[in-house]
């Protein structure tokens, strides 16, 4: 496979999950940010860290636990038991702070596209 077909099958992936999320979450930072992880190499790993609640920095996305604040009076901080995903485009940024119920929700859409259509074999692990 040359660089131009694995280029292509990156983004077919990305656009048959975009289909399947964005019909169920209006909120583009996490659909976004769920998009690049389902169809990373790391999804295991990453949903390992969600379950610690381990912030995930990237280039241009991710999603920070509030429990990464010490200072509640910090001018960044989003409230107790909230996530905040965002989408740096670099044009607009977007950020997206749901709680904890809403997230699970969401993390499990993911986590059924995933076991589905991208790794049955891993369906035990998710």
């Amino acid at each position: 496979m040359n660089n131009d077909d694995k280029i292509f099958e990156i983004l077919e992936n990305q656009r048959e999950f975009d289909r399947y999320f964005l019909k169920k979450c209006p909120r583009d930072a996490v659909a976004e940010t769920f998009t690049e992880y389902v169809n990373s190499n790391c999804f295991l790993e990453l949903l390992d860290d969600m379950k610690n609640k381990l912030s995930d920095y990237n280039q241009g996305y991710g999603m920070i636990f509030s429990e990464d604040y010490d200072d509640p009076y910090d001018e960044f901080y989003f409230g107790e038991n909230n996530i905040c995903f965002f989408l740096e485009s670099g044009y607009d940024d977007v950020e997206d702070i749901i709680g904890y119920e809403e997230f699970y929700k969401y993390l499990v859409l993911a986590c059924e596209f995933y076991v589905e259509r991208r790794h049955p074999e891993h369906k035990e692990i998710v």
